[in-house]
């Protein structure tokens, strides 16, 4: 007899299926700090149904947003620092469809101003000798 594994009810228990491997944290925070300086000035759009990250350029028009940057943006989506907007219609290359703005909440614009204040101060005793001489 096979010793299969049972759930509480005795029931057999399903196979674990494979997932998909999620998506790696971005750690870099000049990255971070980038995406959330072009969101808040510039703006992001998400479009279609896999959410690819372009970035707006001209009202109404995008290009596609380099990687490092669609990685960060889904990954603030998902720690909802950014959120999703509403649709519009946006031009790419000269086609037309609809897309996704992509807001910055007002806790966000607060957290991402004291970083950018506290960036230039030296965090270390060499950092600073450094920056007296």
């Amino acid at each position: 007899m096979t010793a299969e594994p049972l759930d509480l009810f005795g029931n057999p228990l399903a196979e674990p299926t494979a997932k998909t491997p999620a998506r790696l944290p971005v750690n870099d925070m000049n990255v971070i700090e980038k995406v959330l300086q072009v969101a808040e000035n510039t703006g992001y759009v998400l479009v279609g149904p896999s959410e690819r990250v372009y970035r707006l350029y001209a009202r109404y028009a995008i290009e596609t947003a380099p990687a490092d940057e669609a990685h960060a943006v889904h990954q603030l989506l998902d720690a909802k620092w950014l959120t999703k907007g509403g649709a519009h219609t946006y031009t790419c290359y000269g086609h037309s469809g609809p897309g996704n703005s992509v807001l910055v909440p007002r806790a966000t614009k607060n957290k991402a101003r004291q970083w950018r204040a506290l960036a230039g101060r030296p965090t270390t005793a060499r950092e600073q000798q450094r920056k007296a001489s």
